[in-house]
């Protein structure tokens, strides 16, 4: 009796377990599912999850690779990098080797005189107190220049501009591209009662580029210091070694940058141009190219009252007709060139001048 009723009690308690398991399963099973081996030991109702061993990471270490770059063309992506890797390219390092500058100046012991070369920088211009018109074509042909015309700039001839040249600018000039070097400029301002004397230094540095002689430009400076012996450099300057590359800033047109107006015959371009009667002055080169000066219309030509009446010897405007081109320096860098103190604020007003000058130039040409 009491052997039964333990049995029955024993057989009870397992058929609790048996109820209580059941239910666990039915809410578990899922969970055991997703789990690695799960087996059940019928005897004891133990439950075994068996789970996964933690896999064994080795650390790498990343190689690191350095490429030293001498341009910034030399400089590769990443993605570039490694295929040269992969592809166990050899990394050649450049040989390129920036360019020395070599910095034009005088003798140290050598006093810079007006227009010279000092601290690196060079004036545009050579300014003396105001003479008259005609004593200034006399100085400087007793000096040996030709005067090539005279210029009313503006319309009550406040302002004068004078074109002059010698054998040696002319000859210098003679070369492809290099004939706006042909000529010098004098501005009789009586406004602010001075002349104003473009730099031969200075302009034939611009003009000339590579193919500048600075003994010729020194010569032509010193016949006007010896002419015009009240000479003083005027504060408009700019660093010598830069007027080569000059440009008004990044993006605007260089000298080389130059347009070309109209193509044809030079005889027909420059028949042209004197059938417009607007031609100023004309000069003849060596290599069989000419300079001509424009006259701009009136309203063109007003912009020098914001820019500056000191430097109005820009004008007549320069045109060479070489090769059957007739071009010019876009307007853009030749004012630029010669107002080199010229304002950013300044420029903008005179914004719409540039293309008024094409259309001016390219008008004697149709």
């Amino acid at each position: 009796m009491n052997q039964n009723k333990k049995s029955y009690t024993y057989l009870n308690a397992h058929s609790n377990k048996g109820i209580y398991m059941h239910k666990f399963l039915q809410k578990s099973l899922p969970l055991i599912l997703l789990l690695s081996a799960v087996s059940l030991s019928a005897q004891d109702t133990t439950i075994i999850i068996k789970l996964p061993a933690v896999p064994k990471v080795e650390a790498v270490v990343p190689t690191v690779i350095t490429i030293y770059a001498n341009t910034p063309s030399d400089y590769k992506t990443n993605e570039e990098i490694l295929r040269e890797v992969t592809q166990k390219k050899v990394v050649k390092f450049s040989d390129h080797v920036a360019p020395t500058l070599h910095e034009i100046q005088d003798a140290p012991d050598k006093v810079p005189l007006v227009g010279d070369i000092k601290n690196g920088k060079v004036p545009a211009y050579l300014h003396s107190e105001l003479i008259s018109v005609d004593d200034v074509k006399t100085t400087l042909e007793k000096a040996g220049f030709s005067i090539l015309n005279t210029f009313k700039v503006d319309k009550k001839g406040l302002i004068t501009s004078i074109v002059f040249t010698n054998d040696a600018l002319i000859k210098l000039a003679s070369e492809k591209n290099r004939g706006f070097a042909a000529t010098l400029r004098v501005t009789i301002d009586k406004k602010d009662k001075l002349i104003s004397i473009t730099n031969p230094l200075y302009m034939m540095a611009a003009f000339m580029q590579k193919n500048f002689d600075k003994k010729i430009a020194d010569a032509t400076l010193s016949t006007l210091r010896d002419a015009f012996p009240n000479l003083t450099n005027s504060k408009e300057e700019l660093k010598f070694n830069y007027l080569h590359r000059y440009q008004f800033m990044a993006g605007m047109p260089k000298y080389q940058d130059m347009m070309i107006i109209k193509k044809s015959t030079s005889a027909k371009l420059l028949a042209s141009a004197k059938k417009s009667k607007k031609i100023v002055f004309e000069q003849k080169l060596s290599n069989g190219a000419t300079l001509i000066g424009v006259k701009l219309s009136k309203r063109t030509s007003k912009f020098i009252k914001k820019t500056g009446y000191q430097n109005a010897g820009l004008l007549p405007y320069p045109v060479l007709i070489e090769d059957g081109e007739a071009k010019i320096l876009d307007p853009k860098y030749y004012i630029a060139v010669m107002y080199p103190m010229l304002k950013m604020s300044q420029f903008m007003t005179i914004a719409t001048v540039p293309g008024a000058i094409n259309k001016d130039i390219d008008k004697i040409f149709r």
